[in-house]
């Protein structure tokens, strides 16, 4: 007994029947995934080291948001404090007003790269929310952290390089293995 091959394949492109649905550039087939079952996205986390890597990561988390129309907040982890140069803080409660209500003021150069990143976003297209937030700590657990307080539906981590691939797959395995077991949203790992 033999069979057609060719004819098999071609049976099976015509029932893929790929084809742009009417709201977006995806593709569908006949047998499509009902509307209500993909995934949406309306708040986005990206961890930023402050690396020109980072940037990449933003590229994929800004592509995504365009798309999906989700928020994005940026977050810098600062383990050390001597990393953050000339940086100052100033608050007032002016008027007796509540703590809540207390008017900060934050200035320095980790500031001005925050806000560039931003403005390089929005050169790039995206016209929803982007903001930023600092923490203090392990990269790992304040990350965990984040995840844990804020409202995220995905977050775009970037994998650890190194010259040996060996290396590489410790390094992945140790950090972001250990992010992943810790959080229950859906995580986007960039190379």
């Amino acid at each position: 007994m033999t069979v057609d091959k060719q004819n098999e394949y071609s049976s099976n492109n015509e029932k893929a029947n790929l084809k742009p649905t009417k709201k977006t550039n995806v593709t569908y087939q006949n047998s499509s995934i009902p509307e209500e079952n993909l995934p949406s996205f309306s708040k986005i986390l990206i961890p930023d080291d402050g690396k020109d890597e980072s940037n990449r990561v933003l590229n994929y988390a800004v592509s995504l948001s365009r798309y999906s129309g989700a928020e994005l907040l940026i977050l810098r982890i600062l383990e050390d404090m001597k990393n953050m140069g000339n940086v100052s803080v100033q608050g007032s409660n002016e008027d007796n007003i509540s703590n809540k209500d207390m008017k900060r003021e934050i200035k320095g150069g980790i500031i001005d790269e925050m806000e560039k990143k931003i403005s390089r976003c929005r050169e790039a297209g995206c016209e929803n929310k982007i903001s930023y937030k600092f923490r203090m700590g392990d990269a790992k657990e304040e990350i965990i952290n984040e995840v844990k307080e804020g409202n995220y539906d995905l977050i775009v981590l970037r994998s650890s390089r190194s010259s040996h691939k060996d290396s590489w797959m410790r390094s992945f395995f140790s950090d972001a293995r250990k992010i992943i077991s810790n959080i229950s949203i859906p995580v986007l790992i960039v190379q």
